[in-house]
């Protein structure tokens, strides 16, 4: 293990992490399924759009790697001798990845899942504890509100700050600031998406709401 930190060791981490965070899942899944998931749903590569527009297992399958594609960097980052509120690089590498892949001309998701991964690697317990929160959430809004993964990513954010800063938790304060910070960019991120595609989120609601049943043979 490496444990001297230099520039050069963010420079690698941040690469490494991003390279993680770049792989394609939801895309993937979604060709191996005949559908191309920037073409239908939220057109956005992320576990959500794939539960809604290709199959509920699918998603299962997409969140679980994007979960581990977030909790390798920070493995990784960890063999290359990075600790604590240094972690917060690779873990803002991973979440830009997610959103810009080279691999689909810099096109991706929110990056909830994946920035769940991440901060499972640096702060295990109390993110899990959230992540139990939010999965509930996303699962119950999934076909209530536009964006069910962000309110679940709220939701066991909110979590994870009030279980962090109870007495005698003994967790970097600068981890759930960075941690929170992320988590907001990812909710400006969602908010400018929808924002730019305005018209098409416009149609798809007026369209679910004339055929409320127009995707339930994929999701059986």
């Amino acid at each position: 293990m490496i444990t001297e930190v230099t520039f050069s060791t963010y420079l690698i981490a941040a690469a490494i992490a991003f390279g993680f965070g770049a792989v394609p899942v939801a895309y993937t899944v979604g060709r191996l399924n005949g559908i191309n998931v920037f073409e239908v749903g939220s057109r956005q590569a992320g576990a959500t759009n794939v539960w809604r527009e290709v199959s509920r297992k699918q998603g299962v399958i997409v969140t679980l790697i994007d979960w581990v594609k977030g909790m390798t960097a920070i493995l990784m980052a960890r063999q290359l001798g990075l600790q604590g509120p240094e972690l917060l690089v690779p873990a803002t590498a991973a979440v830009a990845g997610h959103w810009n892949s080279p691999f689909t001309k810099f096109k991706g998701g929110d990056g909830v899942v994946t920035l769940m991964g991440t901060s499972m690697g640096i702060v295990p317990v109390v993110v899990f504890i959230g992540l139990v929160l939010g999965t509930t959430v996303s699962v119950i809004t999934n076909k209530k509100v536009a964006h069910p993964s962000l309110w679940g990513g709220i939701a066991g954010y909110l979590t994870f700050i009030t279980l962090s800063f109870r007495p005698n938790s003994n967790i970097d304060p600068n981890l759930v600031y960075g941690l929170t910070g992320i988590g907001i960019a990812i909710m400006l991120h969602s908010m400018y998406f929808h924002r730019r595609h305005r018209e098409y989120f416009t149609a798809k609601a007026v369209n679910d709401e004339q055929d409320p049943n127009l995707h339930q043979d994929r999701l059986n």
